[in-house]
């Protein structure tokens, strides 16, 4: 059947025929052949072509998973969503989302099939048939239903946006005219859900995460012209056929098959004992080595069966006197160090893809981590994307967003926008993106295809896709463990207890932002300095969404913080200070005030911290319990809200907010000692050995009044 079997109800309602296209009223990717599309009486809907971000995989809708009785009005009802502009003034009297993206389709018959399979057990043949009561029952075996809250919630919504279509479907599609359940909301039928949502996304363990950036910058800024260079000579020799010359290091001229060419040997051999290299090799099944035939015949534009039958050439390399090597290994010989050594001796030729593509990994985790772009827009970025600021003199990266990307009219932008400003990157991210560039020619920078002629293979020759870049990260700890297995290595990243994927290194990032732990990260990148960079650039401000992860870290900071205070007075830790006495309150009163609450959103969590249990700092030697009105120290604003914070490394040493904890007491011990040193040593320059006296005098002081205010302590 073709368009014309549709069938358009009185009040004007079109319903689609078998052989209506399924992508009627959608945009499609540039160079889409209509002819090829999907109709509605086909049983698998391929939906790609409506999907115009490069990064989404290929999604297609499976019908046969539908109760056959309700399988036509079925794909009406997903058509309608697909197609049907009307719906969203529908949708919006019904207060239910607006039109689903094309990719969710596949979760919303999913969660519709849920009604339909209770129908199909309970006998009903229409979904008219469906009374108020049914939804009652159906209601009831959700509730029951092994299911998280999240999918019990779905159920449902996919219960009311096929009432909200009911206009638009035939009369034997229609569910009751009033709204499922009362037009209660899911928070209303099933209760709130108990999920902590800021611990809905793991964090990266700190070890793995820092090991695996320390290994990606390793390969960005040492292994990758190695393998580039590898990569170079790889490519005219992969797939090579017989007769189709493409310039090689070795390469002149075609090798006619007959005697004559035997000098072109002689030249191959020669060039191989000028450079000292052994003859390529390759295992027998009895565990000796021969040379690599196959691979010779690529040098010498052969194929594999007439360089095995052409003995004569067989005879001159097996003549020429150099030994085979274990291996077939690429002229390119390795440049770049490791602990002042080559990382590796020589690349194998079958091995370069899989080293270009952990190359590309590594790249693809510095971009990614580094700036605290999304997921799905940091594998959507293009060739191009890195420019200079002249005034900042940093780093930006420029894309897409497809997150509240919508138009005038509220509506889904399917191709998603470019963003109002970049995100603003540290060098390691603009070497990461030049190295990447290098590796292709593609429009994207992080395509489906690197080394092989593989464009032909993947449709449309896009990004890719967020499932194959998980799959490359674990990969990529996957091959530098074994490096540092076979070398006898102990920097190995250690293996995160949960599957490594790009959806958790917002999370990880924002936790090492708040930590600021002490010390470098990969290539003399400090967490602190990236911190302003990031908070400072578009990644920090709200429509980013990154300040709410920042923000979930800080309130989990501060309450571990808490906790460990909390801990410690209850043991009998002694703390001194003008601020003593406002510690002890706002710790024991804080503990037990926050201990366990649940955080939904970072506005609640940014919310949360302006309360005065909760601002106390830990600073050098000293502990600020923050008050802005007796504060002393130079304020600064906080960088994503309208707060001030202590600057606890200018602090004021006569401020009324200092307390002085054990643990800061040890922390001065530690720097007398030091300053003793210095002290006592004869030959300092007098300017010197004065301001570390008169230091040294007064950690003395500050410590003996610690001391002094002891319970038990020299009262003298």
């Amino acid at each position: 059947m073709s368009t014309d079997d549709a069938v358009r109800e009185p009040k004007g309602i079109f319903v689609p025929g078998p052989g209506t296209v399924v992508l009627q009223n959608r945009q499609l990717r540039d160079g889409t052949d209509r002819a090829t599309l999907s109709v509605v009486g086909d049983m698998r809907w391929n939906l790609r072509p409506a999907i115009l971000e490069d990064h989404m995989a290929s999604v297609s809708i499976n019908f046969a998973l539908v109760p056959e009785r309700f399988r036509d009005i079925a794909k009406i009802y997903i058509w309608q969503e697909l197609n049907c502009d009307e719906g969203l003034t529908i949708l919006r009297r019904a207060t239910i989302n607006g039109k689903l993206a094309v990719y969710t389709m596949v979760s919303q018959l999913r969660c519709l099939r849920g009604l339909l399979d209770w129908m199909d057990v309970y006998g009903f043949t229409s979904i008219a048939e469906v009374a108020p009561e049914d939804l009652e029952d159906y209601l009831d075996g959700v509730r029951d239903a092994e299911m998280t809250h999240g999918n019990r919630s779905d159920l449902l919504q996919a219960v009311r946006r096929l009432w909200a279509f009911r206009e638009l479907l035939p009369p034997e599609g229609r569910l009751p005219e009033m709204p499922p359940w009362g037009g209660k909301e899911s928070r209303i039928l099933l209760g709130k859900s108990q999920r902590d949502r800021e611990n809905a996304t793991a964090r990266i363990q700190e070890t793995t995460m820092a090991m695996a950036v320390l290994w990606a910058a390793r390969f960005v800024e040492g292994f990758a012209e190695d393998i580039i260079a590898a990569m170079e000579e790889f490519r005219p020799l992969f797939g090579l056929k017989p007769g189709r010359y493409s310039p090689g290091p070795h390469r002149r001229v075609r090798i006619p098959g007959r005697a004559g060419a035997t000098p072109e040997v002689g030249a191959l051999i020669g060039s191989f004992r000028a450079q000292g290299r052994d003859l390529p090799g390759r295992q027998r099944e009895d565990g000796s080595w021969e040379p690599d035939w196959p691979f010779l015949a690529k040098l010498l534009d052969l194929s594999p069966t007439a360089m095995q039958k052409n003995q004569a050439y067989r005879d001159m390399f097996l003549a020429s006197g150099l030994p085979v090597a274990h291996g077939t290994f690429l002229a390119a010989r390795p440049q770049g160090l490791l602990d002042g050594e080559p990382w590796t001796k020589n690349i194998a030729y079958d091995d370069v893809k899989k080293m270009v593509r952990t190359l590309s990994t590594a790249c693809f985790l510095l971009v990614a981590y580094l700036t605290g772009c999304r997921p799905g827009e940091a594998v959507s970025l293009r060739r191009g994307c890195l420019r200079r600021d002249k005034v900042t003199k940093l780093w930006e990266v420029h894309g897409r967003k497809w997150k509240n990307a919508r138009d005038e009219n509220g509506a889904k932008i399917p191709e998603g926008q470019f963003r109002d400003e970049p995100w603003i990157a540290p060098d390691l991210v603009a070497t990461a993106i030049g190295v990447q560039e290098r590796l292709h020619d593609a429009a994207v920078l992080f395509p489906v295809w690197l080394v092989a002629d593989e464009r032909d293979q993947h449709e449309g020759g896009g990004a890719r896709t967020l499932a194959s870049i998980n799959d490359d990260l674990n990969r990529f700890i996957a091959w530098v463990n074994a490096f540092c297995g076979q070398r006898g290595r102990s920097d190995v990243i250690p293996v995160d207890p949960q599957r490594l994927t790009i959806s958790r290194l917002r999370r990880t990032l924002a936790w090492f932002i708040c930590r600021r732990p002490r010390g470098m990260v990969a290539a003399a990148i400090q967490y602190g300095h990236l911190r302003v960079q990031i908070t400072q650039g578009y990644a920090g401000t709200y429509a980013s969404g990154f300040p709410d992860d920042l923000a979930f870290e800080r309130w989990l900071t501060r309450l571990e913080d808490l906790q460990d205070a909390d801990r410690r007075l209850k043991a009998g830790e002694h703390v001194s200070g003008p601020a003593a006495g406002a510690y002890r309150s706002r710790v024991s009163g804080g503990a037990r005030k926050f201990a366990g609450r649940v955080l939904r959103t970072g506005a609640e969590a940014r919310h949360v911290m302006a309360n005065p249990s909760l601002q106390i700092y830990p600073g050098n030697g000293m502990t600020c319990v923050f008050a802005a009105s007796t504060a002393r120290c130079e304020l600064e604003p906080s960088l994503d809200d309208a707060r001030v914070t202590p600057d606890t490394e200018g602090c004021h040493p006569a401020c009324g907010n200092i307390c002085r904890t054990e643990e800061n007491i040890d922390e001065l011990r530690a720097e007398a000692v030091e300053l003793r040193v210095k002290v006592s040593d004869e030959v300092s320059p007098p300017i010197r050995w004065e301001r570390e006296r008169r230091r040294l005098v007064h950690l003395d002081r500050l410590i003996n009044e610690h001391e002094r205010g002891r319970p038990g302590g020299d009262t003298q």
